[in-house]
């Protein structure tokens, strides 16, 4: 047997590792410092790699950003609350998941959200990932609203693309960090704006929506 497949993967393993490591020192560093005073070699020098690998792994700082976008885009958390919507029975559930899962992902990547939206107008490709992750939120969404229709839980008379506005609205980074920045702890937000969703797309609170 070859073992050429077992070296690939083990490259594989370590260009990961090493990929993550670069991340984390950028998203640390933009975080505290700032995206415009932090350099390539510095977030090479808090990786502990030549700052050459870090422009082999990425190519530019913007692209440490749209990494960081990427890499909180792809988090498992995001798929088990996206699974769970699919096998919620009731609108209530469906909208209490889509806002736990949310809360989630500001919890584990609200410092690379942060580093992305408030670097949008810092570079075009900054500018173009914040699209991207709009555009796949979106998506998502839309299918999250999808599954509400299919319970039949959306409120007489809303049209789908109304309702993926209303969640893009409620559920979207911006409305959580406003929250945030006002002092609000993450699970009086989650409560909030449960129950404001579930207002807009059920017709009925958090508690007491059904399917």
């Amino acid at each position: 047997m070859s073992p050429r497949p077992y070296r690939s993967t083990v490259r594989e393993r370590a260009a990961a590792s090493t990929r993550n490591a670069i991340l984390d020192a950028a998203e640390s560093l933009f975080a505290e410092h700032g995206y415009p005073r932090v350099s390539v070699s510095r977030v090479a020098e808090a990786a502990e790699v030549a700052a050459g690998t870090v422009y082999a792994s990425f190519g530019s700082k913007a692209a440490l950003v749209v990494g960081l976008m990427e890499r909180a885009a792809a988090d498992e958390a995001v798929t088990r609350a996206l699974a769970a919507v699919d096998a919620a029975d009731s609108g209530g559930q469906v909208v209490a998941l889509t806002l736990a899962g949310a809360g989630a992902l500001l919890r584990r990547h609200g410092r690379a959200i942060s580093v992305l939206y408030d670097n949008a107008s810092a570079d075009p490709d900054i500018a173009a990932a914040v699209e991207r992750a709009e555009a796949l939120q979106r998506e998502r969404l839309d299918g999250i609203v999808a599954r509400l229709a299919d319970l039949g839980a959306l409120r007489a008379g809303l049209a789908r693309r109304d309702a993926v506005r209303v969640l893009e609205y409620y559920a979207g980074p911006p409305s959580w960090r406003r929250l945030r920045a006002l002092g609000w702890s993450g699970r009086r937000a989650e409560e909030w704006l449960t129950d404001q969703v579930s207002y807009a797309l059920l017709g009925a609170p958090g508690g007491a929506a059904s399917a």
